[in-house]
């Protein structure tokens, strides 16, 4: 008892300096042991009685088989054991002498659990604790319990692993291989080292080194592009493993694969061991990503345009993608393009112009660089509106003034005797004889001169017959004022060109000869025309302010054509500029001031001459002409996303049609405005948000 009292009390009170503790009350919850220092010659069969006492449990053993003391070494300031690690600590004492507890019953109202002590050597026949492999990962026990393994090997040979392990379980421990034909295995040992056992199995119960085939299905991205991006990174790896002196694609490289795109499904397959497997599965999972703004995952896309005519997108791309797409993968080179590209992922692009859309074949990769482009390029522009004034300003003065003198003798017609006459012609009159017939249209002997009447004053002075006309003056003055004024108008897109044409045509009339003595016949000819053609190109500002290529060509024909099949004369004004002006701003372009001034003298000569008498022998036309042409333009942009200041100009014109057609009254007019206004009232009238968003101006509406 001296012992079990000493042992008590280094166990309980701990005492280091002979200093006496009071005995620990066994009811006590949760009681500590504390071992400290250096305590020898302990009995094993006070440690089993102390054990007993602390966790409730019994025992049944041979005494004579428990003869020895154990010596525990604890560091001087003391380790405390709880109450519940005493049982493990026994069982450690026990090992010490080849000995394990083995449980039989239960604690019942029939039965009594007992813990029987027996030597390790029967413990394989004994264990009552079977543990399979499979559970080994959750199984964390690491006493010297005694415990039977049940392994169910899945490649390794059983008789193999037993004689590898044969040599490492304990004196008390052994392998069993149980049945023949059966790959299983049974080891019986100790728990930590069943623990040391089965890793050691794990290692061994590997699938053969062969290559197999692996397939991985993609999510988000292009199975053909993932190919390419993992064979390159695969092909970076093994030149840097060749830095590093390594051997890649020998038997060693157990990461060698072969990559390929399985054929209709959007998947890989890959074909090597688990360790290059892995690593591919380990690169598309970091590849296999959802690509931002990505809408569709195959390589054919389809893109309906909005704003532009899909071949002119069509056309810009590909002279964009000449140089190639960027790619946004790390590492991963963009595609050469569709221009002098050999690259079989390389984008294609082609327009539909039936339904004015693109039909692109590209990665889903480079699919969301180009939709990034299109997004930028497919917009609507403003438009702009163009209204120009041709104001053309003409003041013409005409004067003439003329004098005829004639005289003829008094003989009759009819007498032999020499005859007299003399007169001035300025085509104020024409010579006629007695019976008033022209002489050059078949007329007699000369007797007179009968006046043509024109415009103009007329003056004469008569002498005998009605015909006799010795002096005869006219004068003339004539006064032209004329306004021209044509105001075409056009709208067209921002940085789009625009032409409006306003032409009068006239046919000529051709002669054609039917040879001698046969006549003339008169056919159409061609046509010519005079008019204004504009062509005009605005390309709006940043910061509002549109600047306009004018191209503007005034012809206007100016007389009559005097002979048949040649044009009439004409008149050209042409204008080429480029000018910038404010939003809305009436502004000239061009001008044209012009003044001429003319004096046609006919005369007799000598006479003419004479001072103050003269005037009687000559005719006189003083022509001035002033001409001013002015040019204006106003050019408007229709910001309006909705349209809504198209509408209400469109309306404006409307109702001005209307007022300067209001003396026509006719079915076919009728039905036109009225369909006109009913739109505008049906879009002015919708409920917000809906496709005919509502606008209102007031006093533009035929019911407002």
């Amino acid at each position: 008892m001296r012992r079990f009292i000493l042992l008590l009390v280094c166990f309980v009170f701990g005492a280091v300096a002979l200093n006496a503790q009071p005995a620990p009350d066994p009811t006590e919850e949760n009681p500590e042991l504390v071992l400290h220092g250096v305590m020898e010659d302990i009995p094993l069969s006070e440690m089993i009685q102390l054990t007993a006492e602390y966790q409730k449990i019994k025992f049944l053993y041979d005494p004579r088989k428990l003869q020895g003391t154990v010596t525990i070494v604890a560091p001087r300031e003391g380790v405390r054991v709880p109450q519940t690690a005493m049982f493990s600590v026994l069982q450690t004492f026990l090992k010490q002498f080849r000995l394990i507890l083995a449980p039989f019953g239960e604690d019942s109202a029939d039965s009594v659990k007992f813990y029987e002590i027996i030597p390790a050597a029967e413990a394989i026949t004994q264990s009552n604790n079977v543990v399979l492999l499979d559970n080994l990962a959750e199984w964390t026990d690491t006493t010297a319990d005694f415990v039977t393994l049940v392994v169910n090997l899945k490649y390794a040979d059983a008789n193999a692993v037993r004689g590898a392990l044969q040599n490492l379980t304990t004196r008390q421990g052994g392998v069993v291989n149980p049945i023949q034909g059966i790959n299983s295995l049974i080891i019986a040992d100790y728990s930590y080292n069943i623990r040391r056992l089965a890793q050691i199995i794990q290692l061994m119960d590997q699938p053969p080194r062969s290559p197999r085939l692996e397939v991985i299905n993609i999510n988000n991205i292009d199975a053909e592009e993932l190919v390419t991006s993992v064979n390159r990174l695969l092909d970076q790896r093994t030149q840097l493993l060749a830095q590093a002196q390594r051997r890649p694609g020998s038997p060693e490289d157990e990461t060698a694969v072969k990559i390929e795109v399985a054929p209709y499904v959007n998947a890989i397959m890959v074909t090597g061991y688990d360790a290059g497997i892995e690593l591919v599965r380990d690169l598309v999972a970091k590849l296999d990503i959802p690509i931002p703004g990505a809408t569709t995952t195959g390589r054919i896309h389809y893109y309906q345009c909005k704003n532009v005519q899909a071949a002119d997108l069509s056309a810009v791309l590909n002279d964009v993608l000449g140089a190639g797409v960027p790619s946004n993968q790390p590492g991963v080179p963009g595609a050469p393009g569709v221009i002098g590209g050999t690259d079989a992922n390389a984008p294609v692009i082609v327009p539909d112009e039936g339904t004015n859309s693109l039909l692109v074949i590209a990665t889903p990769n480079d699919y969301t660089e180009i939709q990034k482009v299109i997004d930028k390029l497919d917009v609507r522009r403003p438009q702009v509106m163009i209204e120009a004034a041709i104001l053309e300003v003409t003041d013409d003065d005409d004067f003439q003034f003329g004098v005829e003198i004639a005289t003829v003798d008094g003989f009759a017609s009819n007498s032999s005797e020499p005859r007299a006459s003399f007169g001035t012609s300025f085509g104020f009159s024409e010579i006629v004889d007695s019976s008033g017939v022209p002489i050059g249209t078949g007329g007699g002997v000369p007797a007179g001169r009968n006046p043509i009447i024109g415009q103009g004053g007329l003056l004469t002075l008569n002498k005998g017959g009605a015909f006799d006309i010795p002096l005869l003056v006219r004068f003339l003055k004539t006064q032209t004022d004329t306004n021209v004024l044509q105001q075409p108008m056009l709208i067209t897109n921002d940085n789009e060109a625009a032409t409006i044409e306003i032409q009068q045509e006239i046919q000529l009339v051709q002669l054609n000869n039917l040879g001698t003595g046969q006549g003339t016949t008169t056919s159409a000819g061609d046509f010519v025309e005079a008019g204004i053609t504009m062509n005009v190109t605005p390309q709006i500002s940043q910061d509002g302010y549109i600047t306009l290529e004018l191209d503007l060509d005034i012809t206007n024909f100016t007389g009559e054509s005097t002979t048949p099949g040649v044009s009439p004369p004409r008149q050209r004004r042409h204008i080429t500029t480029f000018v910038t002006v404010p939003d809305a701003s009436t502004v000239v372009v061009g001008g044209l001031k012009s003044s001429t001034s003319s004096k046609t003298v006919s005369k007799i000569p000598l006479l003419g001459d004479i001072p103050l008498i003269g005037e009687l022998f000559k005719s006189q036309r003083t022509v001035e002409r002033r001409t001013n042409l002015y040019i204006f333009l106003r050019p408007r942009i229709l910001k309006d996303a909705n349209f809504e200041d198209y509408k209400a100009e469109s309306m404006v014109a409307l109702r001005r049609a209307e007022q300067d057609t209001s003396k026509t009254n006719t079915p076919q007019k009728k039905e036109f405005f009225d369909r006109a206004y009913n739109d505008y009232e049906s879009q002015r009238n919708a409920p917000p948000g809906t496709a005919k968003r509502h606008f209102d101006y007031q006093g533009l509406s035929k019911k407002d």
